[in-house]
């Protein structure tokens, strides 16, 4: 392999590399808000159900 053509293969897994990590971590979040949204949506929903009449 000639070394331009390594040097483009080397510096493309470096940027896919961070590529993926980068979108894992956008995948994480959004997991992570949901969860949080339908936490916070049970809390209140209890909280209306437990309430006085």
């Amino acid at each position: 392999m000639s070394d331009p053509l390594f040097a483009f293969f080397d510096i493309g897994l470096v940027f896919a590399l961070a590529l993926g990590a980068a979108i894992w971590q956008l995948v994480v979040l959004k997991r992570s808000i949901r969860r949080d949204r339908e936490a916070a949506a049970q809390r209140r929903a209890d909280v209306g159900e437990g309430g006085p009449p």
